[in-house]
């Protein structure tokens, strides 16, 4: 008996080591708050893969639409603080509001970091001053229900066709950031009569990308338009849809990763960028998201155009043009489809 109960002492004092040991361990890791509009199934895939190369740093993240982490910004700027310490959301050209962005006595709102992982970067998709990057390709393009469409449309022009009247979807400008930068490269291209005949065209709004990408595959709508990576992993899963790469031009976006000035965390935040920009990160995030990679050494998805292919075609993208007028193209958006 006497050693049965010192066998039994044994295990509990063992268990309150691990326990204790544990506890001490999670203390000790870094926490930081990432607001992003990259998908939470994604997002959370990504979070496994880093929290796996980093054990000593916690992440957690807020996911809203680009629309939506924009007023939350605003607010918490209002409030003399910023809770997130990174921001990685879909517009490119927002990046340079966040520089001029005051909170508090800081002016300012991004931390200016040269990561050595962006080296490899075309200098297009960075920061010339070293204040975001690039971290992923997100792409508007043609999606159609493959069950519905055997001759889908090539090109932007070809969704104005009558035979797709009310068979047209598209995402919301004021909650979609890649829907407002494709809106300003459709109207710099087409003018905003492009809209204009859209609306005459029985073109619908959904809200955001996610959403009109399982309309389309559910057969709601014949046809729209879409982001490259949410198409393909719908298609992967099994949904009838598929996308064309417009032969007028997609619209390339490097949805862009910097970190807050008034971090309380820089280290970790630093290595959560550098990991996005890594090699492994890029993997992870063509492996995960089905994404085209920002770094060109990296092998896109299965059919996907590379990263010079597909920017060499894409329609450019003036990002001052879109952060000049923004509230412009926005409100242009609502009245012409969305107003009764």
């Amino acid at each position: 008996m006497k050693v049965k109960r010192l066998f039994v002492m044994g295990l509990v004092v063992m268990f309150l080591l691990v326990s204790f040991t544990q506890s001490l361990f999670a203390q000790q890791k870094e926490k930081i708050l990432l607001y992003t509009s990259v998908p939470t199934n994604i997002m959370s895939a990504i979070e496994e893969e880093f929290e796996k190369e980093n054990p000593d740093v916690d992440l957690e993240f807020v996911r809203a639409g680009t629309g939506q982490i924009k007023t939350r910004i605003i607010t918490e700027c209002e409030a003399g603080r910023i809770e997130a310490d990174l921001i990685w959301v879909a517009e490119f050209s927002y990046y340079e509001d966040l520089k001029e962005l005051t909170v508090g006595e800081t002016k300012g709102l991004l931390l200016r970091y040269e990561s050595p992982k962006a080296k490899g970067i075309p200098t297009s998709l960075k920061d010339s001053e070293g204040y975001y990057y690039g971290a992923r390709m997100i792409n508007e393009v043609i999606a159609y229900n493959t069950n519905l469409v055997s001759d889908p449309p090539r090109t932007w022009e070809d969704l104005l066709d009558p035979k797709w009247k009310d068979q047209v979807a598209l995402a919301d400008v004021s909650y979609s950031g890649a829907a407002l930068v494709a809106m300003g490269a459709l109207t710099e291209k087409y003018g905003i009569e492009y809209y204009q005949k859209l609306r005459e065209n029985g073109t619908a709004v959904l809200q955001a990308h996610g959403g009109l990408t399982q309309s389309i595959a559910a057969g709601e709508y014949k046809v729209g338009m879409s982001l490259d990576y949410m198409i393909r992993q719908q298609k992967e899963a099994g949904s009838p849809i598929n996308l064309i790469y417009p032969e007028d031009g997609a619209i390339a976006i490097p949805s862009p990763i910097a970190i807050v000035a008034t971090t309380e965390h820089p280290d970790a935040a630093k290595k959560f960028v550098d990991y996005i920009l890594s090699v492994n990160g890029q993997l992870a995030q063509v492996k995960l998201g089905s994404t085209i990679p920002v770094r060109p050494e990296i092998v896109p998805p299965l059919g996907a155009p590379s990263l010079n292919q597909l920017l060499e075609k894409s329609i450019p993208v003036d990002y001052e043009y879109i952060r000049s007028n923004a509230g412009y193209l926005t409100s242009q958006f609502t009245e012409i489809l969305l107003a009764p």
